[in-house]
C-alpha cells in the first residue's frame, strides 16, 4: 500500500502539485518538458503559460530553483520541510514532561522537578527550542555547554543535528567540552564536532564535575547536578563500552528513563552566561 501525501499547493490535480510531483522523480527540467510530461502522463490540457506561472510561483516560494533555463526543488526547502515534519512528530508523538516548576527566585531564575534524566533532557531540548525560535539578528550568540558525557548524542543523535543546524543558520557559535575521556566520549565528541560544534575533552577527577551539567544560550543558562545514583550507572555505562558495534543502547535507555527525580535550573543572566562561556573557553582556546 503506496503513502499519499497531500501538498501544500491546493487541489492535487493544481498545475502546482503536478510540477512539483514530476520534479521529485525527474529533475532539471525545462518548462516545455513540464508542459509535456503534464500533457502526456496526466492528461491534463494546460497550458505553457499556466506552467510557467505555477513554476514561477514555486520560485519565490523557494520550494524550486531555477538552473539557467532549468528546474528542480530546492534543497534547502527540503531540509527545513523535514526539520518542522521531525518537530511537528516531536511535539505530537513523543511523550513530553510535564515538569512541576517547585522554585522561583524573582522572575531570572526558575526550577523545575523531573521524574527521569531522559524527561528532563526532552525539557531542555525544547528551551533550546524555544531559543532558537526567538533568536533575532544582533542577540548575543554564543553557545557553550560543559558535561560529563555527552549521552543525548547517542540516543537523540536526530534532535541534536537539528537543533545544531538551526543554530548554524542563524550564525550562532557553539563549544562543548567533555570531562571524561572514555571511548564513547571520544566517539561522542567527534559527533558533535561533525555538525559544527567545537569542543575538547578536559578530564576531571572532581565528584561535582562528574555530576555538574550547564550550557548556555545567549543569556539563557540551563544547570543541572544529577544524581548520584544516575552518575555511577552512567560511568559504569560508559567506561565499559569499548567497542561502538557492540553497544547496548536500550541498557542507556533504562538509565535515563529510571523513574528518580531531577532537578534543573533555568535562568536569565546575560553576566553569568559570559562567565560560564568564559571559563569553557578557556579550557578549548
Amino acid at each position: 500500500m503506496s503513502l499519499q501525501i497531500s501538498l501544500p499547493f491546493g487541489d492535487k490535480q493544481s498545475v502546482k502539485n503536478l510540477v512539483f510531483t514530476i520534479l521529485s522523480h525527474e529533475y532539471p527540467l525545462k518548462l516545455i518538458q513540464l508542459v509535456n510530461f503534464i500533457r502526456k502522463r496526466y492528461g491534463k490540457a494546460v497550458t505553457f503559460q499556466a506552467v510557467r506561472k505555477a513554476v514561477l510561483e514555486l520560485v519565490e516560494e523557494r520550494v524550486l530553483i531555477k538552473q539557467e533555463v532549468s528546474f528542480s526543488i530546492n534543497k534547502e526547502w527540503i531540509k527545513e520541510s523535514k526539520r518542522t515534519i521531525d518537530e511537528l512528530y516531536h511535539n505530537v508523538y513523543e511523550e513530553k514532561g510535564k515538569p512541576n516548576k517547585v522554585d522561583s527566585i524573582g522572575e531570572e531564575i526558575s526550577v523545575f522537578l523531573f521524574n527521569s534524566l531522559n524527561e528532563m533532557i526532552k525539557f531542555w531540548e525544547d528551551l533550546i527550542d524555544d531559543w532558537f525560535h526567538k533568536f533575532k539578528s544582533g542577540d548575543y550568540n554564543l553557545n557553550c555547554y560543559q558535561g560529563a558525557h555527552g549521552w543525548e548524542g547517542l540516543l537523540h543523535s536526530d534532535r541534536e543535528k537539528t537543533s545544531m543546524e538551526r543554530l548554524k543558520d542563524k550564525k550562532i557559535k557553539s563549544y562543548l567540552v567533555f570531562t571524561n575521556n572514555t571511548f564513547l566520549d571520544k566517539i561522542l565528541l567527534n559527533f558533535y564536532k561533525s555538525i559544527g560544534i567545537k569542543g575538547i575533552i578536559s578530564k576531571s577527577s572532581s565528584k561535582f564535575d562528574k555530576s555538574y551539567y550547564v550550557a548556555t544560550y545567549g543569556e539563557l543558562v540551563v544547570q543541572t547536578q544529577y544524581p548520584e545514583e544516575l552518575v555511577k550507572e552512567l560511568d559504569l555505562f560508559f567506561k565499559k563500552n569499548k567497542r561502538s558495534e557492540i553497544l547496548n543502547l536500550k541498557e542507556l535507555s533504562d538509565i535515563v528513563n529510571k523513574k528518580i527525580s531531577c532537578k534543573l535550573s533555568v535562568s536569565k543572566n546575560l553576566n553569568m552566561a559570559k562567565q560560564i562561556n568564559a571559563s569553557i573557553l578557556s579550557q578549548i582556546e
